[in-house]
């Protein structure tokens, strides 16, 4: 219950509409979330969000306000919120966020006003207070503990104990956190495509988990530079490049992926109902042509509706390497739902393992898909069936209409290849699947182990 409750706020712009109280504003804030003499109070409930382990390897923790609609005769403009977040050994950090009548959530009889924030392990004191535009308010408070769980024992904390930080779906990456091993040319290719097969849109959920994805590998791989390819397998091109990626350039990813037009499919992509073949066998050769090819190159992204075949006249295996250079490491990080690699389809996801210490998967592992090769607690792929014919574009669960498409290159089954997997393999590299961020974890140190270096 506490993992669907990030995860429904998540899709709530107004739980990232916090900010950081500087010293200077804290006095007059008080004063304004005071109760006044003789003032009516304000009838509320809250609800903790238990703190649970992001992908991004930071503790996501919060409040959901329940406020009756009751006390609502006439209309109201909104709430604002001040929250006070004491550590056990250290000085209190204030957020204030403010939620307009439009943005709120109605749940049964209430108006439910969301927040959310990072923390690193410990203990906090948490003193919340909301406020609504008649001067009402009402006080809550509360305790939270932050610790890791068993499943994600591995996972290295991005945060110190005792630290706060504000809410933002989009986590510039940390790169100070990078270990100290001799660094490496890094190429990130990031397919954004939504989580579900049945869906055609990226959700907040989606993109919040595969740019927590993205940070967490910025962070912990060292590396002497990196090239970022943002692309859509499906809309067969490339939304966002950047050949020297720069922390500060996150929210640029974040924005290229919102503003895709996933609605609607060029009728050019229709047309060519192999074209994700072609387009993803250019995509790297792209990276093999490179002036400055990369020493280790990573795909990240979701399980592609794309079939687990490829031709091999579209992308023949290495001979000798990127660019008469050793051989680049090929790596695929693959996303799949806990849900969704039980066989349940339409699932959206588990956005975190680690709730409060007690969620999360135990023993979890990181399957090699490339040997076929698993962990304990984890089963392997079935083998490939034939799937539904598809088209070069369009939704993810469906596909193209009057193609004769051969049945090895048609839409895999929960939890078998796909297309990257299948380019992969072909350039003798491996596909690491990850269900939590325990599993990222151990496919990043992985990756800094096997990676090639210049």
């Amino acid at each position: 219950m506490r993992r669907a409750a990030i995860a429904l706020l998540l899709l709530t712009p107004v739980a990232a509409a916090q900010a950081l109280v500087t010293a200077g504003e804290l006095p007059r804030l008080q004063r304004i979330f005071t109760s006044r003499s003789g003032s009516e109070p304000l009838a509320c409930d809250v609800t903790p969000i238990t703190p649970s382990l992001n992908f991004a390897f930071r503790y996501l923790a919060g409040y959901s306000f329940h406020v009756p609609q009751s006390q609502y005769q006439a209309s109201s403009r909104g709430w604002s919120v001040l929250t006070a977040i004491t550590p056990e050994a250290g000085a209190a950090t204030y957020l204030v966020g403010r939620t307009l009548l439009s943005d709120a959530t109605r749940s049964g009889m209430n108006f439910d006003i969301h927040g959310l924030y990072f923390l690193g392990e410990g203990r906090y004191s948490v003193e919340s207070t909301i406020r609504d535009d008649r001067n009402r308010v009402c006080r809550k408070q509360w305790q939270i503990v932050v610790k890791s769980s068993h499943a994600n024992r591995a996972v290295p904390p991005a945060l110190p104990r005792n630290t706060v930080r504000q809410f933002s779906p989009f986590i510039s990456p940390d790169i100070k956190i990078a270990d100290h091993g001799p660094p490496m040319r890094l190429s990130i290719l990031l397919n954004a495509a939504a989580f579900s097969t049945f869906r055609t849109t990226i959700r907040q959920y989606d993109r919040t988990v595969l740019l927590g994805a993205l940070t967490a590998l910025l962070e912990r791989l060292p590396a002497a530079s990196v090239r970022l390819v943002v692309f859509s397998l499906e809309q067969q091109r490339e939304i966002f490049r950047s050949e020297h990626f720069a922390p500060s350039d996150t929210d640029k990813v974040g924005d290229a992926m919102r503003s895709m037009q996933q609605a609607t499919v060029d009728v050019h992509v229709l047309e060519k109902p192999l074209g994700h073949v072609d387009f993803l066998a250019g995509l790297i050769d792209r990276e093999r042509d490179a002036p400055n090819p990369a020493d280790t190159v990573v795909f990240l992204g979701p399980t592609s509706r794309y079939g687990n075949k490829i031709p091999e006249d579209v992308l023949p295996a290495p001979a000798s390497g990127l660019a008469g250079q050793d051989s680049a490491r090929f790596f695929y990080v693959r996303y799949e739902s806990l849900r969704r690699a039980s066989g349940m389809p339409g699932s959206s996801g588990i956005y975190s393992a680690d709730a409060g210490g007690n969620g999360g998967r135990s023993g979890t592992t990181v399957a090699d898909e490339t040997t076929g090769q698993n962990g304990p607690g984890q089963h392997a792929p079935p083998s490939p069936g034939t799937g539904a014919g598809m088209g070069g574009g369009g939704g993810r669960g469906g596909g193209g209409r009057g193609h004769s498409i051969d049945p090895q290159l048609a839409s895999p089954g929960e939890g078998q290849t796909d297309i990257i997997t299948a380019a992969v393999a072909r350039l003798k590299g491996k596909t690491l699947t990850i269900h939590t961020p325990g599993d990222l974890a151990k496919a990043i140190r992985r990756i800094d182990k096997q990676g090639l270096r210049p």
